[in-house]
């Protein structure tokens, strides 16, 4: 049996197939984990309003706090956006303390201005009392509409 070998241009469309193959499988894989992302933060997003929701069905049927209990710590940082740059942490503070016992508060400074970024963090000693808090979404503190969330973690620059 006589060996047959390949013509140069049989070579070149060998070459560039391969090549074509490894961009496409590199592509699928980017798209992949890009919409897998999306899909997580849609679900963490899902998550939050589903536990926003139980605890108000909870409130409607007459649950008390010992009932929650054993939810996850994790969950009693509320990030607070649109409050006012002249704000400060005592004013959030007293703003937000009629839902339960606040364990902190922080309101970010702009590292080369030092002046307030418009947002801040009120940490709660209680999972259900940052749930109530939720309910401050959407009103009014110091002239300014805020928005009211739980808090996420920042994504990992990796």
């Amino acid at each position: 049996m006589e060996m047959q070998y390949l013509s140069a241009a049989d070579l070149n469309w060998l070459i560039w197939g391969a090549a074509f193959f490894l961009f496409m499988l590199t592509w699928i894989v980017f798209k992949s984990k890009l919409i897998l992302t999306q899909i997580q933060q849609k679900l963490t997003a899902l998550s939050f309003e589903l536990k926003k929701a139980n605890h108000n069905l909870s409130s409607l049927m007459g649950a008390n706090d010992s009932d929650n209990a054993e939810v996850d710590i994790d969950e009693t940082k509320l990030y607070v956006g649109n409050i006012d740059y002249a704000a400060s942490e005592e004013e959030l503070a007293s703003h937000f303390a009629k839902f339960g016992h606040i364990e902190m508060v922080n309101i970010p400074l702009d590292r080369y201005t030092g002046r307030a970024r418009g947002f801040g963090f009120v940490t709660f000693k209680k999972v259900t009392d940052a749930i109530k808090a939720m309910d401050l979404d959407g009103s009014e503190f110091k002239g300014r509409q805020i928005q009211v969330n739980f808090a996420r973690e920042r994504a990992s620059s990796t």
